[in-house]
C-alpha cells in the first residue's frame, strides 16, 4: 500500500498536462479495493439509478466529461462518501466558540430551519449537537417567497 508521502511525490512528478489521466491510472495500479475506480462507463451508474437520468445526464454533461458522470448522480446526492482513514480535526486549545446574542427568528425561518434540520439528521449528513454554543443562520429569500438556509458561508 502506498503512503500518503508517495502519492504525493507521484501526483507532483505526473505534471499539469496530463495530471487527470494520469493520476487515474496511478489509482487504478495501487493497491486499492475494485469498487475505488472505474474501468468503463457502465461501472459509474448505481444500481438504483434510472436509465432515463442517465441518458438525460449524458445529453446535458460535455462528453470530456463523461467520466465524472457519477458526480452528477441523484442517488449519490442523498449520500455521504465512505469515511477515509484521514478524517480532520482541528483542536484549539485556550480558545472558546464566542458568546453572541440569541435573536428571535420568524416562523418562516423557523419552520424552514427546522425542516432542514429534520432532513439532513434524517439522511445522516448532520447529527445532534451536544455543545452548549449555536450558530448563526442566514437565510437568502427565493423568487417564489421562500427562504434558502446558506450553509456555505
Amino acid at each position: 500500500m502506498y503512503s500518503i508521502n508517495q502519492v504525493f511525490k507521484e501526483i507532483q512528478d505526473v505534471g499539469e498536462e496530463n495530471s487527470v489521466s494520469s493520476l487515474h491510472l496511478f489509482f487504478r495500479n495501487m493497491d486499492l479495493p475494485p469498487s475505488s475506480y472505474h474501468d468503463s462507463l457502465e461501472e459509474l451508474w448505481d444500481e438504483e439509478e434510472e436509465p432515463e437520468e442517465v441518458e438525460t445526464m449524458m445529453k446535458v454533461v460535455p462528453s470530456a466529461y463523461h467520466q465524472y458522470l457519477d458526480e452528477f448522480s441523484k442517488v449519490k446526492e442523498e449520500k455521504l462518501p465512505p469515511h477515509s482513514a484521514c478524517d480532520n480535526h482541528i483542536e484549539m486549545e485556550g480558545s472558546l466558540p464566542p458568546v453572541g446574542v440569541l435573536y428571535s427568528l420568524s416562523n418562516q425561518e423557523s419552520d424552514t430551519l427546522r425542516a432542514y434540520i429534520s432532513e439532513n439528521v434524517e439522511k445522516g449528513f448532520i447529527c445532534p449537537s451536544s455543545s452548549s454554543k449555536g450558530a448563526p443562520v442566514l437565510f437568502v429569500k427565493k423568487e417564489d417567497g421562500g427562504l434558502h438556509l446558506c450553509v456555505d458561508y
